[in-house]
């Protein structure tokens, strides 16, 4: 019976579309690994910018999407403008090669596609409409989260952005105790016509029929309520998926393991981990200050630091004078 069950999930392709950075392909390649797990047949649709090595994942079949050009280094300066070109030209190669998919599958009427798409990648909505595929939207990040990018044109229009400095510690009408300067827009506003285009285009729902949520219930009940509220479509919390589907390796860097000795000699749930991810920047007067926030929490800190962290700094050695010495064995600061 259990096979007769797998074999019969066998018959739906899933089509798993990631946003082609580290924080978003990660859930994507781990909720594929649940669904693989489950009987279901993976394909992993991604943009050939960043494209993963294939034999670190042999359950998945991978399909390349071409993407255009872009001739310069991705930041959070140019991320939503990035953005938009990705879902201009990855939505006709996307399309042409699923057209071929289905063609492949005409005469067996048991085989059924259906898309799983990053909510930044909404192109991918475009074509299962076209298609008359059905969709569902995979939200990597907090509902919290997404609730700031909802209110984030309501706030423009009151008149809230730009942002003035002395504004920057106000607390956010309607999303306390979040500040001005907590919301993942705080940084964008040099690029609002386009930002306002790519906010409201990936939270659209369009066609898709479900939301899976990289997040737990009981931890963001009330946003999921208000999401639920605002979509009304089945919200799926099901994370943290990094839990439920220890996989391979999708990093998009070489691993450096050598913290692991470090790590191993302290206390267990005692480390501050930090990390800006591959986009977000700070300045120089930024970095400084988070430098000494850690050094006076006194608190033992794993620190990965980009060589691109500070977007304004020229410096070859970016931390202040003698910071690693100050820290010592209490700080291990990758970079």
């Amino acid at each position: 019976m259990v096979e007769m069950e797998r074999q019969g999930k066998k018959d739906v392709q899933l089509v798993l579309i990631p946003c082609p950075f580290q924080g978003h392909i990660n859930p994507m390649l781990q909720l594929g690994t649940i669904l693989y797990s489950k009987g279901f047949s993976v394909t992993i649709a991604h943009t050939e910018f960043q494209f993963p090595d294939t034999s670190k994942h042999p359950d998945f079949m991978f399909l390349r999407i071409p993407n255009g050009s872009w001739d310069q280094p991705v930041s959070s300066s140019n991320f939503a403008a990035f953005l938009s070109c990705l879902n201009i030209n990855c939505k006709a190669p996307l399309q042409e090669s699923l057209t071929r998919k289905i063609e492949e599958k005409i005469g067996h009427e048991d085989v059924h596609l259906c898309i799983i798409y990053d909510g930044l990648m909404y192109f991918a909505d475009e074509v299962a409409f076209e298609l008359k595929l059905p969709s569902i939207i995979l939200r990597t990040s907090s509902a919290t989260n997404l609730l700031t990018y909802l209110a984030y044109p309501h706030k423009l229009k009151e008149g809230h952005f730009p942002l003035e400095e002395a504004n920057a510690l106000d607390l956010v009408p309607g999303l306390q105790p979040l500040r001005f300067k907590d919301l993942p827009v705080y940084k964008f506003h040099l690029n609002v016509d386009i930002l306002i285009e790519v906010i409201g285009a990936t939270l659209n729902l369009r066609s898709s029929k479900a939301i899976i949520w990289n997040t737990m219930d009981f931890m963001e009940q009330p946003s999921l309520a208000q999401l639920q509220l605002q979509y009304k479509v089945p919200v799926f919390a099901i994370g943290p998926m990094h839990k439920l589907a220890p996989t391979s390796s999708g990093s998009l860097l070489h691993e450096d393991a050598s913290c692991i000795t470090w790590l191993d000699m302290q206390a267990n749930n005692s480390v501050i981990y930090i990390s800006l991810g591959s986009i977000a920047s700070m300045n120089e007067k930024e970095l400084v200050e988070m430098a000494w926030g850690l050094a006076n929490s006194k608190q033992p800190f794993l620190w990965v630091i980009r060589s691109d962290s500070s977007c304004n700094s020229d410096k070859p050695e970016i931390l202040p004078e003698d910071y690693k010495e100050i820290v010592r064995q209490r700080g291990s600061i990758n970079m």
